[in-house]
C-alpha cells in the first residue's frame, strides 16, 4: 500500500513540526493519565513523533504499510513495531495509552469498522487506559474543488505533490499526483488514490461509546482537526 510515496513521506512532511506536536501530546497525556508509562501508536506511519515521545514513554507502533514500519524501526530502537491492520489486531501486551494521530482513523471507511478498531484498541488498554484519536474532516468541514500542493526542494531531489479535493458520497477522495526529480533517474510521475470517510462528530462519539469508552472532544487538537479522548 502506497509503497512509492512511503520512500519520500518524511521529506514531504518535513514542514510538519513533529517536535512541537509531540510536546503537545505529552501534555495531553500527562494531564489526563499522569502515571502513563507505555504507549501504542496505531497507524503510526513512519513514527516521526516517536523520536520525541520515546524520551518520556516506552512506545510501540503498528501500521498496515510495511515500508512505514521499516522507517519507524530506525527511529526508536527500544520500541516494537508491527505490520498490522488497526481494524483487527491483537497484541500480547497492554498499554496505558493508545494514540491514533494525523487522521489515520480516516482510512477506516465504514462505521462498523471504526467501531471494530476502537473495540480492539479498548482490548489493548489497561483498566482506566486512555485513547487519543486525531480525526479526519467531518462532512461540513470538507470542501470540494480545493487545490493543494506540497513540495520539497534539495539539490539532489525535488518533489511536488498536487491534488484537488473531491467527494464521492460520504467519502473524501484525494488523488495525489507526484513528480519526483533526481539527477540519476530524471523526472518520474506516479499517482495514488486515497479515500477517507467523512463522519460527523456525533457518529464518532457514538462509536467511542459503543466500543466502551467515556469520550470527550477538543475542538483544536494538534493542527485544527480536533481530538477525541476516550477513557476505558
Amino acid at each position: 500500500m502506497f509503497t512509492d510515496s512511503a520512500k519520500i513521506y518524511d521529506l514531504l512532511y518535513c514542514i510538519k513540526n513533529y517536535q512541537k506536536e509531540a510536546q503537545e501530546v505529552i501534555s495531553m497525556i500527562k494531564s489526563r493519565h499522569p502515571h502513563c508509562k507505555t504507549i501504542l501508536d496505531v497507524g503510526c506511519g513512519t513514527a516521526e513523533h516517536h523520536k520525541y515521545l520515546k524520551n518520556e514513554f516506552l512506545i510501540d507502533g503498528l501500521d498496515i504499510n510495511e515500508e512505514y514500519i521499516r522507517a519507524a524501526r530506525t527511529k526508536n530502537e527500544a520500541g516494537s513495531y508491527y505490520v498490522m491492520d488497526m481494524v483487527d489486531f491483537h497484541l500480547k501486551k497492554k498499554y496505558d495509552v493508545i494514540l491514533c494521530l494525523f487522521s489515520a482513523i480516516g482510512y477506516i471507511l465504514t462505521m462498523d469498522k471504526v467501531i471494530s478498531t476502537l473495540k480492539h484498541i479498548n482490548e489493548q488498554l489497561k483498566d482506566g487506559g486512555l485513547v487519543i484519536v486525531e480525526p479526519w474532516f467531518t462532512p461540513d468541514t470538507w470542501h470540494n474543488g480545493r487545490l493543494h500542493m506540497l513540495s520539497y526542494d534539495r539539490d539532489d531531489i525535488k518533489i511536488s505533490r498536487m491534488n484537488i479535493s473531491e467527494t464521492n458520497g460520504m467519502l473524501s477522495v484525494v488523488n495525489f499526483h507526484y513528480l519526483i526529480g533526481t539527477p540519476d533517474k530524471g523526472v518520474q510521475h506516479f499517482e495514488e488514490r486515497h479515500e477517507f470517510a467523512l463522519f460527523s462528530r456525533e457518529e464518532m462519539r457514538k462509536a467511542f461509546e459503543e466500543a466502551g469508552f467515556e469520550v470527550s472532544y477538543d475542538e483544536k487538537g494538534l493542527i485544527g482537526r480536533g481530538m477525541y479522548f476516550g477513557t476505558k
